[in-house]
């Protein structure tokens, strides 16, 4: 066979042009960190880097639903047991004011107000701007009442406006966790047989103004039903806690083990990746100085 100058030429430009590619891959791993970075660089494991990513960031969806739970826990919490601190002083103002006086009673019934007040807007508490007792209604406020109306009954009427919707988180692949966010089942839920907290605090209220020692002495005991109602919802709160940190326990184990099979399957050996980058330079340098060697008598040739 007969080799011509155009031949080894082209040989070289061939071997030349691979060693370029050989040498901007190094490049590119010691740059990145990675060995995959396109699926040509191995379709296979690049779609095993595709479903540890997937994976990863549904875990991390998961742990941002159950922080989102666990905040909103917290807080519905929190503001439960502040109502039923006020509710336990209107039951103690109602013990209290059976052997009282006109003139104690309404000034209990004007504090009785601002506590009302107070336990409203509790039942009408936001997290992150939204409503946590309206159901699905997370932008409407649950709980109203008219002060523009013309006696202390009217006024206090407190009127629910969301629904029986629940707050739901997904905390795994088909592993839904549902929080109580109807209002209305925890404060007014004398439709279901329960106690309309609102109705029991505005009946006392009206008593104490119109000196009704009957009134008094029954709203005491609705009153201890009320809260008893308020601790139910706050009781089977405790079980939606444990499956939060059980589910947030469980991803914190977990992640680091798809982490880890990602950075296998995803990183490069970055020492290995220089040591043969120095390698390709000097053979690509060598091979330069041959070809040089090689190009420089068929050029002259050429010209002869």
């Amino acid at each position: 066979m007969r080799v011509t100058n155009n031949t080894m030429i082209h040989s070289i430009v061939r071997y030349l042009t691979r060693q370029n590619e050989a040498l901007f891959d190094r490049q590119n791993i010691i740059a990145s960190g990675k060995k995959i970075t396109t699926p040509s660089d191995d379709p296979l494991g690049m779609g095993k880097v595709l479903d540890y990513r997937q994976t990863i960031a549904s875990i991390e969806q998961y742990q941002t639903n159950i922080q989102y739970g666990k905040t909103r826990l917290d807080v519905s919490e929190t503001n439960l047991e502040l109502v039923d601190e006020f509710v336990r002083y209107f039951r103690s103002i109602a013990r209290t004011e059976v052997d009282g006086t006109t003139e104690s009673r309404l000034a209990a019934a004007e504090t009785l107000k601002n506590i009302f007040d107070q336990i409203l807007d509790l039942a009408n508490s936001k997290l992150n701007d939204n409503y946590l007792f309206s159901g699905y209604q997370i932008k409407t406020a649950p709980f109203s009442r008219d002060d523009s109306q013309a006696t202390t009954f009217d006024k206090f009427t407190v009127s629910y406006n969301g629904d029986t919707g629940d707050a739901q988180f997904i905390v795994a692949d088909g592993t839904t966790v549902t929080m109580d966010a109807d209002g209305q089942r925890i404060f007014h839920d004398a439709a279901s047989g329960g106690i309309n907290v609102f109705d029991v605090m505005r009946d006392l209220i009206v008593g104490l103004e119109n000196d009704d020692t009957v009134a008094i002495s029954t709203q005491s005991d609705l009153i201890d039903q009320g809260r008893t109602q308020i601790k139910n919802v706050r009781s089977a709160n405790a079980p939606i806690l444990y499956q939060l940190l059980a589910s947030e326990n469980h991803w914190q184990h977990y992640k680091p083990k798809i982490e880890d099979l990602l950075g296998k399957e995803e990183d490069a050996d970055v020492t290995r990746a220089v040591i043969e980058l120095q390698s390709l330079e000097l053979a690509y340098q060598s091979t330069l100085a041959t070809a040089a060697r090689i190009i420089q008598p068929g050029l002259i040739s050429f010209l002869e």
